[in-house]
């Protein structure tokens, strides 16, 4: 709570009169920063086919939560796997860990239409490429953020490419 009155530059006492608990809070910060993820990953969409596509929308979901400190600590402090933990979740969280869920499963089952993936359920690779996200922000955070974001993310995705799709499937970098 203290992270976000001082974000909001707000008094710890003026954010709780302003709000009826913890999960008010909670919920309205989701929203927020929801809503500008979805923003920054709008816009970096280039429309590219299938599996790139996704991964490019994953490597700004990375980019982001890495540039929100703040808000990447009290995720990962939530507990749970990020792809499974949607029951677990409260308010808005669930709504946004289930939507994130599906429109990532909708990017994978793109992907198999196209014949990029390696045999995997949309589900399955989804919940793979949301893990990813959860273990190497994790690490990140770990090993106290002396890492690149930028390099990890290469590293992310370029592995995720590979676990994902099948042999012939295309393009490395």
């Amino acid at each position: 709570m203290n992270a976000i009155a001082a974000t909001a530059g707000l008094s710890l006492a003026t954010v709780y009169k302003s709000f009826s608990g913890k999960a008010e809070i909670w919920d309205a910060l989701h929203r927020t920063r929801m809503d500008a993820l979805l923003e920054v990953v709008n816009e970096t969409d280039t429309g590219e086919p299938g599996l790139e596509r996704l991964l490019t929308g994953l490597r700004r979901v990375f980019l982001f939560l890495a540039e929100q400190t703040a808000y990447l600590d009290m995720n990962l402090r939530a507990g749970g796997g990020w792809a499974s933990s949607t029951e677990g979740a409260h308010g808005i969280q669930r709504t946004v860990w289930s939507s994130g869920l599906e429109v990532i499963a909708a990017g994978m089952q793109a992907a198999a239409d196209r014949g990029e993936l390696a045999g995997l359920d949309p589900r399955i690779a989804a919940g793979m490429a949301i893990s990813a996200l959860q273990v190497w922000l994790s690490e990140w955070v770990a090993s106290g953020r002396v890492d690149d974001p930028e390099v990890l993310v290469d590293d992310m995705t370029r592995r995720l490419r590979l676990m994902l799709t099948t042999a012939d499937a295309g393009a490395t970098t």
